[in-house]
């Protein structure tokens, strides 16, 4: 059984009422749906596992999906050299886009896994005296599990074959399927997901790793509220406003459960999932896409690329990578300057506005206004408050050390002067003059921070991670019920209103009360406040695309630009005028693969592709 690592930072206590992220998911997953296979808990254990598995591939939450396909929206972009890759986070992609099959692919081996195992399972005639728990639980989880794969690709291509019977027939004749209505395709994953709740319940480990019953309550609601948005077609029986109410509903589930708060520091969701914990306290984190092993081998590892890609940015001309401060990060997940205003501009009231000196701890967690950059006597120039052009040699035992983030290339900071000159201090956020009102410019993101001091010290380069992937959060269930009710009913209630005063005052910033008394004033705050909180977790894009905004908000992002010179950053302007402008109405959807379209002659390319 491979066990995940428990990191022990010596100096840094460990976080309260967090436990290590081990689970029944630590184990090699398999699928055997022989008749008869089935006769052990532990046999359906590993057969789960097996329809679990594709959520931690590379295809999915370890890289294409999360981060090329779901993270393609107006508060990051993708900022690497190979401008002539196609990618969909590039809007340059084509249905022979590799990343695109593969996520594709993959979501389709997961629905295969999960028919196989629930049709073999419901013919096992295994002693319920040897289980722990009730076999319709080991069932109800792969149903909701397919169902999930199912919602998924409706999401991102619209009309797609719904596979509900397992095959294992090598008859190219068998995979033959016209592509279901995506409207069909959502409602049938609805009924189905709402259909497994009476046999889910908390995992008796209460960790994240499994779907519980209050996840999928949460994923229902998120179901309903896209179905609700302007690019599904309307549902026979179902019009919009009662798909609000039924997201409502479902949402208001999990928090009358009392089962999940949110966490009174965001910072330590994310530090937990770096540090390879579950949150037992708050329990947050509803559902993650959990990685495997240590990065200690070559083989012990799944494809997670978290925070090498998300993470923050590290250059070193070295090799020795046992030198390094921090683990390596790409850093090629940025911050666009649109987030940036989310966080600085349009998120305080005029007393904070006035005073300058209230920042949203999103702000500062999430877009970092430093680095890491090697090597030792590493010479850097800025300007210092008075304007004057300094250099500087940085002094450092080791290869990498914190600096200010380069716009242009070129450092543009207040007096720095306090920068310690020790490794030991370079990780004190006090070693950085941070000033919002400069700051300004498109940085690396740093949500999942790959610094020494939440993650384990590799031995040697380490490109991939064992950072889990926040499928569902807490936070995400009260800003859907606060929307939903807000469209339903045409004004939020005070629930709704509460929730976003909590999820605001975790941040350190207040909520202008004005902003709660109207639907077009909270539909705008809810709106905002999503991106504030969940950037970078693979939600905004459809967000976007349900509020019929997509194509707008993806140009404007392209546009919007510091105003003056000393801020703006050439790589993002580059970027987004060559690629967000490419943004038109057919890239709500993604192209069915070229490789897909040969195989099953019934499908039908999506219109526009």
């Amino acid at each position: 059984m491979k066990i995940k690592s428990i990191l022990k930072l010596g100096t840094l206590a460990l976080l309260t009422a967090a436990l290590p992220a081990c689970s029944f998911l630590d184990t090699d997953p398999q699928i055997i749906p022989d008749d008869g296979y089935y006769n052990s808990e532990q046999k359906l254990i590993y057969g789960l596992a097996g329809v679990y598995g594709v959520l931690n591939s590379e295809a999915l939450y370890g890289n294409y999906y999360s981060l090329q396909i779901a993270n393609a929206d107006d508060l990051c972009y993708f900022n690497n050299y190979n401008n002539s890759e196609s990618r969909p986070d590039r809007y340059n992609h084509s249905a022979g886009t590799a990343a695109i099959y593969d996520t594709w692919s993959k979501l389709y081996e997961g629905i295969k896994n999960a028919n196989r195992y629930i049709e073999a399972v419901e013919k096992t005639e295994i002693d319920p005296g040897k289980l722990s728990v009730d076999i319709g639980l080991y069932i109800a989880e792969a149903r909701f599990l397919r169902a999930y794969y199912h919602f998924l690709l409706a999401q991102a291509w619209g009309d797609v074959p719904l596979r509900v019977k397992a095959t294992t027939s090598p008859n190219p004749n068998n995979v033959q399927m016209a592509a279901t209505p995506q409207e069909q395709v959502l409602k049938w994953c609805a009924d189905e997901i709402e259909a497994t709740i009476p046999d889910l319940y908390e995992p008796i480990d209460n960790t994240p790793s499994r779907v519980s019953q209050t996840v999928a309550q949460g994923i229902l609601a998120r179901v309903y509220l896209f179905m609700a948005g302007e690019s599904v077609k309307q549902i026979d029986g179902l019009d919009k406003k009662e798909m609000y109410r039924r997201t409502a509903y479902w949402a208001n589930e999990v928090i009358a459960s009392h089962k999940h708060d949110l966490n009174e520091s965001y910072e330590e969701i994310f530090i937990n999932m770096i540090r390879d914990q579950y949150d037992t306290q708050f329990h947050e984190s509803m559902w993650e896409a959990e990685f495997l092993g240590d990065r200690t081998s070559a083989t012990d590892w799944t494809n997670g690329r978290i925070g090498d890609l998300i993470g923050l940015r590290s250059q070193s001309g070295t090799t020795n990578y046992s030198e390094w401060a921090c683990n390596y990060s790409y850093g090629y997940y940025n911050g666009s300057y649109t987030l940036w205003q989310l966080y600085w501009e349009n998120d305080r009231t005029a007393d904070e506005t006035a005073s300058a000196t209230v920042i949203d701890k999103r702000l500062t967690w999430n877009l970092p206004g430093y680095n890491y950059r090697g090597m030792n006597n590493q010479k850097i120039s800025y300007k210092n408050k008075a304007g004057e052009t300094v250099t500087r040699y940085l002094q450092q035992t080791q290869s990498m050390f914190k600096t200010p983030w380069v716009y242009n290339n070129n450092f543009a900071m207040p007096d720095i002067e306090g920068l310690d000159q020790t490794i030991e201090d370079a990780f004190d956020p006090a070693d950085l003059v941070y000033d919002p009102t400069v700051m300004c410019a498109v940085r690396n993101a740093g949500k999942w921070r790959r610094e020494t001091v939440y993650e384990k010290q590799m031995s040697a380069k380490s490109l991939y991670t064992t950072i889990n992937f926040p499928i569902l959060r807490y936070a995400d269930v009260l800003l859907m019920y606060a929307e939903a009710i807000n469209e339903y009913a045409g004004a939020p209630d005070d629930q709704a209103k509460e929730a976003i005063r909590e999820i605001r005052k975790r941040a350190g910033v207040k909520t202008d009360e004005s902003l709660l008394g109207d639907y077009r004033s909270f539909r705008d705050l809810v709106r905002n406040e999503r991106g504030r909180e969940l950037a970078f977790e693979g939600l905004r894009k459809w967000d976007l695309i349900r509020w019929g905004t997509f194509v707008e908000k993806m140009h404007n992002a392209g546009t919007n630009q510091p105003t003056e010179n000393k801020y703006r950053n050439v790589s993002y302007t580059n970027y987004a005028s060559a690629n967000y402008a490419n943004v038109t109405a057919r890239h709500i959807y993604l192209p069915i693969p070229t490789k897909e379209l040969a195989v099953n002659h019934a499908l039908r390319q999506n219109p526009l592709w």
